[in-house]
């Protein structure tokens, strides 16, 4: 209620205040002319409440961009006088407005005292499940799947389906060479691309398996 009595306080304000016109603008003295030189000549004065000093803002009818400031050097009874000072490059021509400077203030919209929205928690990330994984073993020195290495992972791959992301981490070792790591990769990459896995990575990471062959390892995550 007390904003509404304030806006309705201001619309008559703003009602009552008629906008000054610039009746002519004179230049005066010999020339040549200066910006500074010339004289607004304005149709209210002390009828109006206006004082020598008064600061009026200027703009174009139906613009809201304010060209600048007239300052009022004389004022007689209906009429006054002022000198521009400019905010923008273009000036003031006759029939522009003059106004209050005080009127442009619109006083401000009160805080209402209304409850804060609740926030919204951001949503946790969902946490990876661990992938399914399975320990097999390669005879040593050999780079081939054994019967039973492939019986466990076509096991695998119809228990788990041949979807996901399949890593495979066969650990590098100090007896194990490069060749035969190459073809133990590649003889499993051939495996399950024979069951419908397209795409396997592979990880060398340091990993040890208890027992007397070479372990590999067969990843499958979501």
């Amino acid at each position: 209620m007390r904003w509404l009595l304030l806006c309705c306080g201001f619309t008559g304000a703003l009602g009552a205040q008629v906008p000054l016109h610039i009746m002519a603008v004179e230049r005066r003295g010999q020339p040549p002319y200066e910006a500074a030189d010339r004289i607004y000549c304005l149709d209210g004065g002390q009828s109006r409440g206006l004082r020598v000093g008064d600061r009026l803002i200027v703009k174009g009818t139906g613009e809201v961009v304010v060209l600048g400031h007239l300052r009022l050097t004389e004022v007689h009874s209906d009429r006054s006088e002022a000198h521009f000072e400019p905010l923008v490059a273009t000036y003031p021509m006759k029939g522009d407005l003059a106004l209050r400077e005080e009127m442009r203030r619109i006083p401000l919209a009160p805080s209402l005292d209304a409850e804060p929205l609740p926030s919204i928690p951001a949503p946790r990330a969902t946490p990876e499940a661990p992938p399914r994984e399975g320990l097999l073993f390669f005879l040593p020195q050999r780079g081939d799947l054994s019967l039973a290495g492939l019986t466990k992972l076509e096991a695998w791959v119809q228990d788990w389906g041949s979807g996901g992301r399949w890593t495979l981490q066969i650990p590098t070792a100090k007896a194990l060479s490069p060749v035969l790591q190459k073809q133990r990769i590649e003889a499993l990459q051939s495996a399950l691309r024979t069951m419908g896995v397209e795409q396997v990575t592979v990880a060398t990471e340091p990993r040890t398996a208890e027992g007397r062959y070479d372990p590999a390892w067969v990843q499958r995550r979501e």
